[in-house]
């Protein structure tokens, strides 16, 4: 993420001095995480429409609110810790918050990004093919690293339009490496209900509530449950 050292020391002097807080966020922060979260879009195969790339686009930047409250928050309420005595100690600790969601987290959420948007870009593509395919496969990465979220949910086949895929399809979680293969009438060996619901309702007790929408449907990267958000509109 492109932000200096000297606007680091200057963000932590003025969360300490009290004129950085989270009514007063610093912009030159939020712009930086989103231009870091927005240039995953060119890691992606194809981008989306211009229309749904203006809407991700628009959620990346109020995620980036929302990141940059979060923090902001976290680094104003060692104010409160009785063992910082001095400005030395304050600093130190706040680059340690500073660098978990700037460094440590932000590399989660970057991958995250590429993947939601292609998933995205893929959910439109399924859309227009759904008269010759017009069924989803599920294909998780079925090796030591196939997640509890992910495994159970290889081979469902459902009609593109059930709505199953409105909390199932990829991503279900940080690091998913699961995609949907649309398939035609002949080859589809689809999924009874019974055990689609069974699944379903498994898996939204079990996923994060983040990955509880589908991102071609709901045009958000990261969703409202979103910890970030959930903080931010608390208030």
């Amino acid at each position: 993420m492109n932000y200096t050292d000297n606007q680091i020391d200057e963000l932590i002097k003025g969360i300490y001095r009290g004129y950085i807080t989270i009514d007063n966020l610093p912009i030159d922060l939020i712009d930086a995480i989103f231009v870091k979260l927005s240039s995953a879009f060119t890691e992606i195969e194809s981008l989306p429409s211009k229309a749904l790339l203006s809407k991700l686009t628009e959620n990346l930047y109020l995620f980036s609110e929302a990141k940059t409250y979060s923090q902001i928050n976290e680094i104003s309420l060692l104010a409160e810790n009785e063992l910082i005595k001095s400005f030395a100690d304050f600093k130190n600790e706040a680059l340690k918050i500073y660098e978990q969601y700037n460094v440590n987290w932000m590399r989660t959420e970057y991958s995250t990004t590429i993947a939601q948007a292609q998933n995205a870009q893929r959910w439109e593509q399924i859309q227009d093919q759904k008269k010759t395919l017009p069924f989803l496969q599920y294909s998780a990465v079925v090796d030591a690293n196939t997640s509890d979220i992910c495994e159970p949910l290889d081979g469902i086949c459902l009609p593109v339009d059930d709505s199953f895929w409105d909390t199932n399809a990829p991503t279900n979680h940080f690091n998913c490496r699961c995609i949907l293969l649309q398939v035609d009438n002949e080859d589809a060996n689809v999924t009874d209900k019974e055990t689609a619901d069974v699944i379903n309702t498994d898996l939204n007790e079990k996923r994060q509530p983040l990955f509880n929408d589908n991102v071609g449907k709901s045009d958000k990267i990261f969703s409202d449950n979103h910890p970030y958000f959930i903080e931010q509109n608390a208030e």
